[in-house]
This record gives structure tokens, C-alpha cells and sequence, in this order.
């Protein structure tokens, strides 16, 4: 192994400089219209709402059943009821089945995304373009297929996250389709912002320079999660984080990512336990993670257990049906609990070669050998 762990937290020099070069807007594959750089995805995503003249008792949001909570927070926030529409175990959606529920509902604004790098939405196409001719507004985040090159939805506003993908310690956009953003904040949150690179730096200490403790990092970022659990105004991306973009390796970032992804797909290949949940990597797409179903949760959070044994951290994404999100297992379908309960995502990012990727590959054969076989495991998963 490269490093003395995978996965978690990403890490960054204090010591690195950055030129201050122009944010490659390019790299996102943006649509055109008016773009906006805020602190995080969340402040794009309340930005957005806040653009559109909804009366009180109308404020209903359509949101996936599988998404996190800093998505639905800015709509709470905002005023909104919220809904969930289902998934299937592809996560792709079933056309039928969401419009009836926009027909049940009647919801004004409807939040659609991808996930983990890969094209999930464009068989609705027809669909989105019929709800917006109703009058429904339609957010898109894109936060999870930021750097792929794949059709983005026609919608009125796009918004994303930065973080998940580089150690940069804040940063969202918000793109409005048609017309101009009114109240654009232009103050920055200078608090988030020190108490990230603290973190960011501290990690890079541990982890490169082999100084301090792991729990000194943690603390560190904890505190740093915390004030961003609290940030209640909207704020413009910090001066750091633009120069942070502008140098940004963009075609290594890339490289990297596929590279990864498609050395585990091939050790994954022959699996009779787990089933990659995207098991075709196309040219147009830049994977997040590698998304895995185990046959149970049981055997899923073990494998977790068993690769967070070599230091390898992979992530339930996300963890639970949580009661801010209003999820409960009897109020969503089979194949959303079998999504929430099965799924694991390997690390795969730019901070790692192929070394590292053999070592999870390791951990996998391991699990595979104590897993009874399941020879229509992936039939099942992903029928």
C-alpha cells in the first residue's frame, strides 16, 4: 500500500501554492446559463429555491428516495414539504410509477441526480420535459457527475458539491438555466473554511509526514463537520478553494478514478458474492466510488468490518433510513430498502495507484471465500 490507509478523508500539503488560474468551468460540463460559486452544495441548493416566487402552501419538493441529508435540508429549511419518488436496484427510475406519483402529490419542484458517476436519468427525458411544461420547476444536482461527459438533464437549475471528489475544503456551484441569480452572497464563511484546511492539513501530516495522531486529524475534522452542520446563511466560495480549482489536475483526476474502477471491476468479475451495482465503465463516465451489493446487510457491513481491519475505510452511501429524511422501510419500495441495506462503495480516487487497488482486491477475495456461493446473487441484485 501507497499509504498507511484508503479511503475517508481526503488530505492536502499546507505547504502546496496555487497560480490563482480561471475555475475550468469547461471541466464540469455545464449547460449554458448563470453560474454561481458558493461555500457548499447545500447553499447552491437553498440559493436556487430561493429564486422562485412559490407561495407557502404550494412549497412541495419531489426528492429521491435514495439521497442524503444535506440535500433535503436546504428544502426544510426552505419551507418545503418533502416526498421521496423510488428507485430501482439499478438506481435508475421507473417512468410509470414516479409520474403517478407527481400526479398524486402535485409537487412544484421536483431534485433529480445521478449517481456515482454514471447516467441514470436520460431514459426520463421525455418525462422531465413533460412535468416542466406543467409548470414544475426542476433542479438537478450534480454533484455525483461532476467530471462525466454524460447528457445533463433539461433542467432550470444545476447545482453540485466539490468536495466529494477533491480535497478542497469548500465549494458548491448553482447554474440558473434562464435569467439571472438575484441575491447572490458575496460574503464568504471564513470559520468553515480555516477549520477544513485544518483538518485537510493535519491529515496530510498524519498520513505523509507520519506526525501526530489519527485522532488529532479526527478531532480536527469533526469540528470542522460541525460547523458546517450549522451554517445557516448562504455564502460565496472562499478565495482559497477558487485558487484550489484553477490549478486543479483535472485529466489526472480522471485517469486515475477510470483507472481504479476498472482494475476492481475485473477482480470483481467473476464474483459469486458481489455485484458491482455499475458493472460497465463507458468512456463518457468518471467514476466517485465503485458501488457494490453484498448478498445481506449482515454480509455487507462484514465486509465493511473486514477491509476497515487493513485500514481500507469504504462507505455506506448513505448509511440508514434516518428519521430527518422521513424514511421509513414500510413507506418505500422493496428495491429502495435493498439499496439502503446492501450497498458498499469502494475508494477509488485519485490519491491512489494500483497498489492500492490490490490491496482492497485482497480483502474482496477474502470476503469472497468466507461467503457461501451465491450463484444468482447478481440476477438477484440487479435482475
Amino acid at each position: 500500500m501507497k499509504y498507511s490507509e484508503i479511503g475517508s478523508n481526503f488530505w492536502l500539503d499546507p505547504d502546496s501554492t496555487y497560480s490563482g488560474k480561471p475555475i475550468p468551468v469547461a471541466a464540469f460540463n455545464l449547460p449554458e446559463g448563470d453560474v454561481v460559486y458558493t461555500s457548499t452544495g447545500r447553499s447552491a441548493i437553498a440559493l436556487s429555491l430561493r429564486q422562485l416566487d412559490i407561495p407557502d402552501d404550494k412549497k412541495m419538493a419531489l426528492l429521491p428516495a435514495y439521497t442524503c441529508d444535506s440535500v433535503v435540508l436546504p428544502f426544510v429549511e426552505n419551507g418545503f414539504r418533502v416526498a421521496y419518488y423510488d428507485l430501482e436496484k439499478d438506481l435508475s427510475m421507473d417512468e410509470q410509477a414516479f409520474v403517478e406519483k407527481v400526479s398524486k402529490l402535485n409537487p412544484t419542484v421536483i431534485l433529480v441526480h445521478n449517481y456515482f458517476g454514471f447516467d441514470t436519468l436520460s431514459p426520463m427525458k421525455a418525462a422531465f420535459e413533460m412535468l416542466r411544461s406543467q409548470g414544475i420547476f426542476l433542479i438537478e444536482d450534480l454533484t455525483q457527475v461532476l467530471f462525466s461527459a454524460i447528457p445533463r438533464v433539461e433542467a432550470d437549475f444545476h447545482v453540485a458539491s466539490f468536495r466529494k471528489w477533491m480535497p478542497i475544503p469548500e465549494g458548491g456551484l448553482a447554474l440558473r438555466r434562464d435569467g439571472q441569480f438575484r441575491n447572490v452572497p458575496s460574503e464568504t464563511d471564513a470559520v468553515l473554511e480555516k477549520a477544513k484546511l485544518d483538518g485537510l492539513y493535519e491529515k496530510f501530516r498524519y498520513i505523509v509526514k507520519s506526525e501526530g495522531q489519527k485522532q488529532g486529524f479526527l478531532d480536527k475534522c469533526r469540528i470542522a463537520e460541525e460547523i458546517l452542520e450549522t451554517q445557516g446563511e448562504i455564502y460565496a466560495m472562499g478565495d482559497f478553494s477558487k485558487r484550489f480549482l484553477g490549478d486543479l489536475d483535472i485529466a489526472e483526476l480522471k485517469q486515475r478514478r477510470r483507472e481504479n474502477y476498472r482494475y476492481l471491476l475485473d477482480q470483481l468479475k467473476d464474483s459469486h458474492s458481489l455485484a458491482p451495482v455499475f458493472p460497465e465503465l463507458l468512456e463518457t463516465v468518471v467514476p466517485l466510488y465503485l458501488p457494490l451489493y453484498a448478498p445481506s446487510e449482515e454480509s455487507r457491513n462484514r465486509l465493511q468490518l473486514m477491509l476497515r481491519e487493513k485500514a481500507i475505510y469504504a462507505p455506506i452511501v448513505w448509511p440508514n433510513f434516518d428519521g430527518f429524511k422521513g424514511l421509513e422501510l414500510k413507506g418505500i419500495t422493496e428495491s429502495v430498502a435493498w439499496i439502503y441495506t446492501h450497498t458498499l462503495s469502494l475508494p477509488m480516487d485519485q490519491r491512489y495507484a494500483l497498489e492500492d487497488m490490490a490491496a482492497i482486491a485482497a480483502v474482496l477475495s477474502a470476503f469472497e471465500k468466507t461467503e457461501a456461493p451465491h450463484t444468482d446473487f447478481r440476477k438477484e441484485a440487479l435482475p
